[in-house]
């Protein structure tokens, strides 16, 4: 029978102003074109390149050509060519067509060559002023193809240049050099967005707040959007070591730096520096002898590398007081990172330190020098007469809600402060997602409220996930409401806040989703009246689905998909469960109910809506089942669907005719995100436990293997083949690793060459990391390190080794489960493989995740069901049963959930009648309580599962 027509809704009152909310902060990903300005640049290369031209990194130009093999419209497109490198790409000299201080949208089409690996695709800028030039990030677009076009879209502020000039390249840091297509370029004018008169973000606390930025936030509606909520300011990037200096090796200050210290000045802001020393962006000079020989840490080569620390230091305090005046008069910087992220991400050292070329030549006193120099510099002999210690200097490094890292930080600032080493302030970046609980940011806080120094927050943004949807950006207005109430509640503890950017797309982490308080419009987001203690609409439901089709047929109810993922609660009778595929969104919803009538459930998605009742007739494809508490429904919901997709959907069940409750808020809709498809196994239980030592126990014969087939970073490189075994609640990974080359050399764990594997144990798929969670980290050397978390209960928790091998290498892990580890039970994973060449990590490989978050939340990992191994058939009777008793027979060998039933019968060859039923268990076992025959002598039970016989038996029954 066909399902009766659809009906459309109208979206409640939540879905409307969620919706017009993600509108709004979606200028960023699909901004709109002005009505009136005509575009400055327009090309579709239907007649020629237009300016366009090979771009050379500094390994070799590519080729660029019109072909007419693929376009996105019209008949031509740029193809870019034997590429080399991933900046090697496609440029047009812009100076003059784009105006300093002007705003305006940019889209693009862009796709890799059919078969060829794809990256993410940037547009990016080239400014050069006073013979120095910056590189800016305008749009990135992490889901470029090389199955389709994909348009490449942003709005952004131009910054001050002589010269300028606008390219394409793949991801920055990576190896991609895949053939890559352009089409129909369009620059247009947008002019200056209008700034909301709202409540300044400063005037709602205690404390100072501060933004990074960079000169395009000093002109035009950005600067007055900053001046107007933010108080003090961050160089994301220019004041950093290699920005002093030319290629030469002269202290030449960039023309950023002057420019934010100009603006600082003049409009009255504080200016937080960033930063004097670092293992990044740092001159590789530094390290070197004069002859480029690397220094060590000979007495003579360390005295060479502590006086070109001073000599920077001074360098730099000497042109900053020269130019706006001594420290602690008229000149705005307050505040320093002094020294940048020099705790370890590892265990693996005694002191928690990170062996960067700064500590392999110096040792920890690099620490101590570089407070040294820069008190002596910054405080006394740069700084106003009768001024005390005028520039707060700081220790800052990210990572410091988590456990173990905040252990070594904690003890390095212990240690410094004992040895009268002049830190006055410690750092915390706060690079974070929605899944990382504020809880630990305050945690964070307090472990340093006592320790005598003063507190800031260096760089806080906190990432949505991707697909950005409007419930996302509601939840993230919640998270930062919550963040800053922590804030304020130790306002006196803290010397500033600063978030790590204006807008979304100025982000470095915009492709993990929308992280900042205002989008690209400059328009306020929900982030930031969380922010500000404002208003924010109620909090809308949200969930990921994953790609998969489930058959509607009679056993559509028990599909192991509904079993994969924890069911989300409708209201307090029901739950459900989703997958979508091309044409459908599949829903598996589950009603306790134990009293029919006029029930059903009604389900609505975007503007349709359509009612299932428990007695039939539903108004879609739909199965309806009874079960021991209710009735279950699946239904098929007709839907256009696709990869990245958001869905507006709720689902809600009515009890005899009256409302019991729903998913979302009566009225309104949540969102979904359409997400790939899940990655499952069955892993089977080991007949005994394997020696965790890198050899190839021969227990691993029998596992099951999973690839890490999905490329999230890099191409190619390594990969492996991950053994999963399981026994006695422990779960047993052996990973073999092709990799021709094994670096570690990296001076972080995870750009080392290593394995990572990802733990949810019982499957609670929670997004932020529980205490059963795990992130374990195991390099070719077997090295071990985790993510976030206790690393003490972790490592308690784990059994490791790490082997060489002709092809790469071996790691194995032990992993304990924590109690959840039972026959049939799901558990949460990941493998994921990190490849790494000349100490930079060049590629990660995983199994499950896609999106390269995993080390944030669990919500993309893999799924796992243990399988018990196969017993025996048998049935086994009581000893000294009974006739007419009441007998619990135990039957084996039967499939898990099967049905058993026993059948008694006089003789053999008979088919007797049923005595009695029961499910098998997930080891196969059922638990039968039968009715024995009520006459006395010997009967044959015969066990059976689906019309086959498990085993017989003969027992003779007596009085």
């Amino acid at each position: 029978m066909m399902p009766s027509p659809l009906r459309r809704r109208r979206r409640g009152v939540l879905a409307v102003l969620a919706a017009s909310l993600l509108a709004a902060s979606a200028l960023a990903a699909v901004p709109a074109a002005a009505e009136e300005a005509p575009p400055v640049i327009a090309t579709d290369f239907e007649s020629g390149l237009d300016g366009w031209a090979p771009r050379d990194s500094g390994s070799g130009a590519p080729t660029v050509t019109v072909t007419d093999a693929d376009a996105h419209a019209g008949v031509g497109a740029a193809l870019i060519a034997d590429r080399t490198s991933q900046g090697s790409g496609i440029i047009r000299d812009v100076t003059g067509v784009l105006i300093p201080g002007e705003t305006y949208d940019l889209t693009a089409w862009v796709r890799f060559a059919p078969g060829q690996p794809a990256d993410a695709v940037w547009a990016s800028m080239a400014r050069t002023t006073a013979g120095a030039t910056s590189y800016d990030t305008i749009a990135q677009h992490a889901a470029a193809t090389d199955t389709g076009w994909t348009q490449l879209s942003a709005r952004f502020t131009m910054g001050a240049a002589e010269s300028a000039q606008l390219y394409f390249e793949t991801a920055y840091g990576g190896t991609n050099t895949s053939d890559l297509l352009v089409d129909d370029i369009v620059v247009t004018p947008v002019g200056d967005p209008q700034v909301e008169d709202v409540v300044p973000l400063k005037d709602t606390v205690d404390f100072p707040v501060g933004v990074a930025i960079d000169s395009r936030e000093t002109t035009g509606a950005a600067a007055e959007l900053l001046t107007r909520h933010f108080d003090q300011i961050t160089p994301e990037n220019h004041m950093k070591p290699e920005a002093w200096y030319d290629a030469d090796r002269v202290f030449t200050p960039h023309p950023e730096a002057i420019a934010l210290m100009d603006f600082a000045r003049d409009e009255g802001l504080r200016l937080y520096g960033h930063v004097l020393v670092w293992h990044g962006q740092t001159p590789a000079w530094f390290f070197e002898h004069d002859d480029g020989t690397p220094l060590t840490n000979s007495e003579a080569d360390q005295a060479i590398l502590a006086e070109r620390m001073r000599t920077h230091i001074f360098a730099v305090a000497e042109y900053l007081s020269s130019g706006w005046g001594a420290f602690g008069a008229e000149n705005p910087l307050v505040a320093l990172d002094v020294v940048n992220e020099v705790i370890d991400d590892g265990a693996q050292y005694a002191d928690g330190m990170r062996r960067s070329r700064w500590y392999d030549v110096l040792g920890e006193e690099f620490v101590d020098l570089a407070f040294q120099y820069a008190d002596e510099a910054f405080n006394h002999v740069y700084a106003a007469d009768g001024a005390d210690r005028p520039v707060t200097l700081f220790i800052n490094d990210y990572n410091t809600e988590q456990a173990g890292k905040q252990d070594r930080y904690a003890a390095l600032v212990d240690r410094l402060l004992a040895r009268g080493v002049p830190v006055d302030g410690v750092g915390h970046q706060f690079h974070v997602s929605l899944s990382t609980p504020v809880s630990a940011l305050a945690g964070a806080l307090d472990r340093f409220a006592d320790v005598g120094v003063t507190q800031a927050v260096t760089e806080l943004d906190v990432t949505t996930g991707t697909p950005v949807t409007d419930a996302l950006l509601v939840d993230q207005g919640y998270y930062y409401r919550a963040v800053f109430d922590a804030f304020r509640e130790r306002a006196g503890e803290l010397f500033s806040v600063s978030v790590w950017g204006l807008t979304d797309g100025r982000s470095w982490r915009v492709d993990s989703g929308a992280p900042l308080l205002f989008d690209d419009a400059l328009q306020a987001k929900p982030a930031f009246h969380g922010a500000a203690g404002g208003e924010l609409p109620p909090p809308a439901r949200s969930a990921s689905v994953f790609q998969g089709a489930v058959p509607l047929d009679a056993d559509a109810a028990s599909d192991v998909a509904w079993r994969q993922l924890p069911l989300h609660e409708a209201g307090d009778a029901a739950r459900f469960q989703l997958r979508w595929d091309s044409d459908r969104l599949t829903v598996y919803v589950e009603v306790d109910d134990t009293t029919p009538g006029d029930d059903r459930v009604v389900l609505s998605w975007n503007d349709e809506t359509a009612d299932v009742p428990r007695g039939g007739g539903a108004e879609v494809e739909a199965v309806v089942s009874e079960t021991a508490t209710g009735y279950a429904v699946v239904a098929a919901l007709p839907l256009a669907a696709a990869e990245g997709d958001s869905v507006l959907f709720d689902v809600r069940v009515v009890d005899d005719g009256s409302p019991r409750g729903g998913w979302s808020a009566e009225g309104t809709q949540g969102s979904l995100a359409l997400v790939g498809a899940l990655a499952y196994a069955e892993v089977p239980e080991a007949a005994s436990a394997p020696v965790i030592d890198g050899a190839p126990d021969d227990v691993w014969a029998d596992a099951a293997t999973v690839a890490t087939d999905i490329q999230v970073d890099g191409e190619a490189g390594a990969t492996a083949q991950a053994r999963l075994l399981w026994r006695d609640d422990v779960l047993y990974v052996r990973a073999e690793v092709a990799d021709p080359v094994v670096d570690v050399s990296g001076v972080d764990p995870w750009i080392q060459d290593s394995v990572e594997i990802y733990v949810d144990a019982g499957n609670a798929k929670n997004g932020a990391y529980r205490a059963q969670d795990m992130q374990l980290r195991v390099n070719a050397d077997g090295v071990v390190s985790f993510g976030a978390g206790d690393e003490a209960a972790q490592d308690a928790r784990t059994d490791t080794a790490a082997a060489r091998t002709e092809t790469g290498y071996v790691v194995e892990a032990a992993i304990r489960l924590e109690g959840a580890g039972e026959p049939g039970t799901f558990q949460g994973l990941d493998v994921q493989v990190n490849d790494a060449a000349a100490g930079a990590r060049t590629g990660i490989r995983n199994w499950a995740d896609p999106t390269g978050l995993g080390y944030q939340s669990t919500a993309r990992w893999g799924v796992v069901q243990l399988v018990a191994a196969p017993q025996e058939p048998s049935i086994t009777v009581p000893a000294g049963a009974q006739a007419g008793a009441e007998a619990v027979v135990t039957v084996t060998g039967a499939a898990p959930g099967e049905t058993v039933e026993v059948r008694a019968a006089r003789g053999e060859g008979r088919t007797g009648e049923v005595i009695g039923t029961a499910a098998a268990d997930a080891r196969g076992v059922a638990e039968v309580t039968v009715a024995l025959p009520d006459r006395p002598g010997v009967w044959q039970l015969t066990a059976s599962a689906d019309g086959d016989i498990l085993a017989q038996t003969r027992v003779k029954l007596s009085r």
